[in-house]
């Protein structure tokens, strides 16, 4: 495999040499986030290239997904890849750090393959373009779509001719953004209205420029629009009308939506070709001899043949990959694949480079020809002030930008309590909480549990500690290093600065809630689940943070109240709650029990009133104990889901289930997976089936008797704001 090309610097721009076969290529990953772990995946499995580096600007970050693939490196900086010998960067930061980091890379000697969108402006990639021409260094884009599975056979069949000469491309993306249903509006694509089309729309975008060339004219009028935030618009659904170089195009955009259709449709003089992207299936239709009747019939029986046998190749491809006999198959996967591989193919052969700096060029115009005319109001944006003094009283939120943060800050400003958030994101901050910053009442501290020297900064004169920061991961050492070890750092600087009242918010699921759990109701003082390692990641993480926080507690005196809020609710959280059921689609809840048993909710601003009344609680009766925060509403998991199906106007259907019947599906996968030979595969957990119920009522007594807490639980007033906020707006 070829390390850097060698191309004279007057060759083809998308021309590389390949050098000798003794000198691989030596990659870096910029950016640890989810989409570096599909090219760490990749990039292992090719021969001749060694991987030496992964770079984050949060080190942790880095040294988590190096570890995972056994990679020497984790830096921060870009500008330490030359020294260690980097040859190719793959560039996976988020689109608006594209354009700089890119150009530092190039600048460095280091050739680059970046994720899509490659930058923000066609005249920035004609920029870089020149830059890598100069310096003979390579540039990919990965447009992985262009290697998606139907695609690929549509596109040859449109190359051998089938349907003669292409003159319209009809194409359909609906789909649901998760992003958008977990109110997660600090994410890029929603930062400014038009960057939802390089986030999205670049993937069919790119599809139609390889069919019919480089837009010429294009007409957008968008069909629907939300405010995310005050001043925060997005724009939903797109309808784009475009004449290109070898045909024209309609291209219809729908996000956050809850069918999903991924379609191209693409008119010949002699016939038709359509790709089910989603589905991955090909059908089509062309000109024959015969009268239109049997015409007719031969059209759709041929049509149908060819999805049956697509739907029969993606089912026994998903059963062998799943049985361990072949690799995996499913779309997504291999465009991304492919698209990696075929990059450092025609590095190492020295071919054409399957999308390079020009070809995303052109397909950046056709987004600037979808936005031309479209406006781009913009929330103000925000700077962060420098953090001041802290002020007598100071309560500090940890985790103050999620669902429930927020809300907290909210309500401490409301009682004129000063408030620090430690922030990781400060362009996730919700607009209230930018006005209250902007004008001193709210202190801001950059950092994250992670760096110590920002607990250290945050918490210097502190009265309060509210821990909300969650954590997380798909691995128990990321789990302990995020939710455990961060709990403990918090609750180590808690400690040095002598903070009034440590609050830990935990969660139910710490507890063992099965119906044979030996009570008739929960109480405050029941004790963690004492086989955790039964339970799932987050709930082990929960008792593992519970169990180190007593330990403090009774050692060290650490002044610790915890609570535990049972299934929490309201607008910002996603429709499909997993305290509902496992839903199986969205709009297929199947339940853990027959749903018939009251369920634990509570609403997200009781869980906040909680918090602030514990902020403001001066006496130390609440030491070492913990708190359920649990409503009695008598509402069950059918019954929400028959109230969100009233509201919503959605299909949405509940299907109860025996428990045990579950569990036998769950050792039937287990089975499937075991004869695969998939690694770290766990036997099913009936304690954790069991747990899932919630088929014990909790009391939540102390909370109401020392704090007078008062949630809502009459069933009307709980369903208005907890249910009915998801109704369509008109």
């Amino acid at each position: 495999m070829s390390a850097r090309p060698a191309a004279p610097v007057d060759a083809p721009e998308h021309c590389v040499t390949p050098q000798s076969a003794s000198s691989p290529a030596r990659v870096a990953v910029v950016g640890a986030g989810f989409i570096a772990d599909f090219h760490l995946s990749v990039l292992a499995g090719i021969e001749g290239i060694t991987l030496v580096a992964v770079c984050d600007r949060d080190r942790s970050r880095a040294e988590s997904l190096a570890q995972r693939y056994g990679i020497a490196h984790a830096v921060e900086r870009v500008d330490e890849l030359a020294r260690l010998g980097v040859t190719v960067a793959h560039l996976c930061v988020p689109p608006d750090l594209h354009r700089s980091l890119a150009q530092e890379l190039l600048e460095s000697g280091i050739g680059i393959f970046v994720e899509k969108p490659f930058v923000l402006a066609s005249s920035q990639a004609r920029q870089l373009a020149e830059l890598a021409r100069e310096r003979a260094l390579p540039i990919g884009v990965n447009h992985n779509n262009l290697h998606h599975p139907a695609f690929v056979r549509l596109r040859e069949r449109v190359a051998a001719g089938e349907i003669g000469r292409v003159e319209h491309v009809q194409v359909t993306l609906s789909v649901p953004l998760m992003q958008l249903d977990a109110g997660d509006f600090g994410h890029w694509m929603f930062r400014e209205p038009h960057n939802i089309v390089f986030e999205q729309a670049v993937h069919p975008l790119c599809q139609v420029h390889a069919l019919i060339g480089r837009v010429q004219s294009a007409t957008t009028t968008l069909l629907g629009s939300r405010e995310l935030h005050p001043g925060q618009v997005f724009h939903d659904r797109w309808s784009i009308a475009a004449r290109a170089e070898r045909g024209t195009a309609q291209v219809y955009l729908a996000f956050g939506q809850g069918f999903t259709r991924s379609t191209l449709q693409v008119l010949g003089s002699d016939g038709a070709l359509e790709a089910d992207l989603f589905h991955n299936q090909l059908a089509g239709e062309t000109k024959t001899y015969w009268l239109d009747f049997w015409n007719s019939f031969l059209a759709g029986w041929k049509r149908g043949g060819a999805l049956r046998t697509d739907a029969r190749r993606v089912l026994l491809d998903y059963l062998k990959f799943t049985l361990g006999l072949s690799r995996r198959e499913d779309a997504f996967y291999v465009g991304m694949r492919e698209s990696i591989r075929s990059f450092h193919d025609a590095l190492s052969k020295g071919t054409p480079l399957p999308t390079d700096a020009t070809a995303a060029a052109e397909v950046l115009e056709w987004c600037e020809a979808t936005l031309r005319g479209v406006p781009n109001l913009s929330a103000p944006k925000f700077t962060p002030p420098t953090p001041r003094a802290t002020r007598p009283g100071e309560v500090v939120v940890l985790g103050g930008t999620g669902f429930l943060g927020t809300r907290v800050l909210a309500k401490l400003h409301e009682r004129g309590l000063p408030s620090t958030a430690l922030v990781r994101r400060m362009h996730a901050l919700a607009p209230g909480i930018q006005a209250t910053a902007r004008t001193g009442e709210l202190r801001l501290v950059p950092g994250s549990l992670e760096d110590p020297a920002s607990l250290e900064h945050a918490l210097q004169g502190a009265d309060i500690v509210l821990h909300l920061a969650t954590g997380g991961g798909d691995t128990w050492e990321k789990v302990e290093r995020a939710m455990v070890q961060g709990t403990i750092a918090a609750a180590e600087a808690a400690l040095k600065h002598r903070v009034r009242r440590f609050v830990y918010v935990s969660s139910i699921a710490a507890l063992y809630t099965g119906h044979d759990c030996g009570v008739r109701e929960i109480e405050d003082n029941v004790e963690l689940d004492p086989r955790p390692e039964l339970r799932p990641l987050y709930s082990r993480g929960k008792i593992a943070a519970e169990a180190a926080l007593m330990r403090l507690w009774k050692e060290r005196g650490l002044p610790l109240t915890i609570v535990r809020p049972g299934v929490v609710l309201g607008a910002g959280t996603p429709l499909q709650h997993s305290g509902f059921g496992l839903w199986a689609r969205d709009n297929h809840c199947i339940g853990w029990g027959n749903g018939d048993t009251p369920l634990p909710l509570v609403w997200v601003d009781d869980v906040a009133d909680a918090l602030v009344l514990l902020a403001s609680y001066d006496k130390r009766d609440l030491d070492g104990r913990a708190l359920n925060l649990c409503a009695r509403p008598s509402l069950t998991a059918a019954d929400m889901v028959a109230e969100l199906r009233r509201a919503t106007g959605r299909d949405l259907h509940f299907h109860p289930r025996a428990l045990l019947v579950s569990q036998l599906m769950e050792i039937g996968k287990w089975m499937v997976k075991i004869a695969g030979r998939r690694p770290g595969v766990e036997f099913p957990s009936w304690r954790d089936v069991k747990a899932r119920a919630l088929a014990v009522p909790f009391t939540s007594r102390t909370a109401r008797q020392v704090l007078g807490w008062e949630p809502v639980e009459e069933r009307e007033a709980l369903l208005e704001r907890t249910v009915r906020v998801y109704a369509p707006k008109r």
